[in-house]
């Protein structure tokens, strides 16, 4: 699979930090899956041990309890890696989709307001949400990511860095500003 944000970087871009959706969000299919994996076994146990009178049927159930386990399996790995998302130093940028790919890409400079959501049982598993709120009041969650409070540390932080590269640069434009004034004043008198 193709790592679409990786191709999507401009030139000179980097990537600070890469993430991806919780297993938790991929629960459901791991629950079935299991449930599915023991069905099979015990049927196959069954088979056997119990009703060999059915000996075929129950190990062909068994076998196809198996199948149906892994490929639900399969299914739940698929849709946890549909999505991923990525801190540039000037950008956030999540991709969706395996066959139809949605990219979502929010300047830094943008992102006024970085917000965490994150209930009981999700801070017990480790996953939560992070809404980036843009100027317009325009917003963006991610949820059931992992590391989420990691996440929103690196935005704040990302979004910070191009604020305090300026304003030293101001603070000597202020100096420069103050010292021209003097120095007219002086010739002035």
């Amino acid at each position: 699979m193709a790592n679409y944000i990786k191709q999507s970087l401009e030139e000179g871009e980097t990537i600070i930090f890469k993430g991806r959706l919780h297993w938790s969000y991929i629960f459901r299919y791991l629950l079935f899956s299991l449930i599915f994996t023991i069905c099979g076994i015990v049927s196959i146990a069954l088979a056997y041990y119990k009703y060999p009178e059915h000996k075929t049927t129950l190990f062909y159930a068994g076998i196809a309890l198996l199948v149906l386990a892994f490929f639900i399996w399969i299914i739940g790995r698929i849709v946890r890696t549909r999505s991923e998302f990525a801190v540039t130093d000037t950008r956030f940028v999540q991709k969706d989709g395996i066959f139809n790919i949605k990219m979502t890409e929010i300047p830094l400079a943008r992102i006024e307001t970085v917000n965490f959501y994150q209930s009981f049982w999700q801070r017990f598993l480790g996953t939560g949400c992070v809404e980036m709120v843009g100027s317009g009041g325009t917003s963006h969650q991610v949820h059931c990511i992992e590391q989420p409070m990691k996440v929103r540390k690196i935005i704040c932080a990302s979004i910070k860095k191009p604020q305090s590269n300026q304003q030293p640069n101001q603070g000597n434009l202020n100096v420069q500003n103050t010292e021209n004034t003097q120095n007219n004043e002086s010739t002035s008198n």
